[in-house]
This record gives structure tokens, C-alpha cells and sequence, in this order.
């Protein structure tokens, strides 16, 4: 399978950052592969590629598994490093980073959990009884050792 097409384009990308990104220039380069990883990661957590086998886009990708590709791939793009603190002259300032590299954070997860085909939602029941596999015995448990037996508790 070929490389499936990133679930936002470069221009989304600019437009989220409200910068531009110039055509042909390293930084659209790194804004293409910000795009490949995040991509790859909403499609991991939302179980779906919404791409055919050459890597086509298949359906319209959802407006949430957009933004969220979108709001990873700027993390990585403006904060590679994971830097969380920053300084010119005497003015500081720091940044709360959960992880370095791209990730996803707990909200994104749960805008991209409903696109998740086996999740478990709601009530469910859980059985407390169980059949007896064991027939009825003396009270003792039998084991492969012929004579040896422990009590059944």
C-alpha cells in the first residue's frame, strides 16, 4: 500500500498557524511531513485511514479527525523540540509540553474515540456465576501425579 495522503493539506496548515508557508521552501517540506505524522496517528487512534489502497481519500474525512491532524501537526511544527520555557533578554517564559514529539492529548482522543468501531460504551452486564467445570469430587483435587492429592478449598 502506498502512502496514504495526510488527512489536512499545507495550506489548512498555514492557515491554522496564521502564517504563511511558502510553496517549494524547507518549511513546507516540514510542514508535509508535521502533516504525515499526525495523520498517521488520527488514523491509529481512530481505527480508520479514510483512504483506499493506493492512498486515495475514500470518504469526506471528518471535520474532527481534520482538526485534530490539524492542532497535532502545528505542536509539532512550532515546538519540535518540545521546549517549554523560552527567554529574550529579561523576559521568560514557559509552556506546559506533555510529551516531546507529536501526540495526541486526552480531548483529541475522545473527539476521535467515536470513530472507533468496537468501543465500549454504556452500561454492560458482567455474569458473577460460572458453570462447574469440575465434576464433583470427595474434596479432593486431582493432580497427574498418581496417589497425590490436595484438599479442594
Amino acid at each position: 500500500m502506498a502512502a496514504p495522503v495526510t488527512l489536512a493539506g499545507v495550506t489548512e496548515l498555514a492557515d491554522w498557524l496564521g502564517e504563511p508557508i511558502v510553496a517549494g521552501s524547507a518549511d513546507e517540506r516540514r510542514a508535509q511531513l508535521c502533516l504525515r505524522i499526525a495523520s498517521a496517528l488520527v488514523r491509529k487512534e481512530a481505527g480508520q485511514t479514510w483512504a483506499d489502497d493506493l492512498g486515495n481519500v475514500i470518504d469526506p474525512v471528518p471535520d474532527d479527525a481534520v482538526m485534530v491532524t490539524l492542532y497535532c501537526a502545528s505542536r509539532v511544527y512550532d515546538n519540535r523540540n518540545a521546549q517549554t520555557m523560552g527567554a529574550i533578554d529579561d523576559s521568560r517564559e514557559g509552556w506546559k509540553v506533555d510529551e516531546a514529539g507529536a501526540y495526541l492529548t486526552e480531548s483529541e482522543k475522545r473527539m476521535l474515540s467515536q470513530f472507533k468501531a468496537s468501543s465500549w460504551r454504556g452500561l454492560g452486564v458482567v455474569a458473577t456465576t460460572r458453570e462447574d467445570s469440575v465434576p464433583a469430587s470427595n474434596g479432593w483435587v486431582p493432580t497427574p501425579t498418581p496417589g497425590v492429592e490436595f484438599p479442594w478449598y
